[in-house]
């Protein structure tokens, strides 16, 4: 299973990330995996409906960081792109990253839409 699977978190956002954006620890996300050393950071495990958490996280902090660097190696678009994009469009990119990141367990969330998306 791979770490985007075991933490529920489709384009594998680690915490850091996860508080930028505005989620609740305890609520919204937890500590999952940690990255091996020599890195400090830790994956954040997805408490709820993971493409609406992963749509809310890129809608807040977008594909780049303070410093213009992508946040992804794989993906990055401007936030004028991102936020042009509909809910639908949104979550195919989210299976983008889902598919870059390994993911097999959730894959039937992005095959139709869903009530929480």
């Amino acid at each position: 299973m791979t770490r985007a699977d075991r933490n529920n978190n489709p384009a594998a956002i680690t915490t850091d990330v996860a508080f930028q954006a505005g989620l609740i620890y305890g609520t919204d996300f937890e500590a999952g995996d940690p990255f091996p050393a020599p890195s400090t950071l830790v994956t954040a495990r997805l408490l709820g409906y993971p493409i609406a958490l992963t749509i809310r996280v890129i809608d807040a902090i977008g594909y780049y960081t303070h410093t213009g660097a992508p946040r992804w190696t794989y993906i990055s678009m401007p936030k004028f792109v991102w936020d042009s994009l509909s809910t639908s469009l949104k979550t195919q990119v989210i299976g983008f990253h889902y598919a870059h990141e390994g993911g097999v367990a959730m894959i039937e969330l992005f095959s139709e839409p869903h009530p929480n998306a």
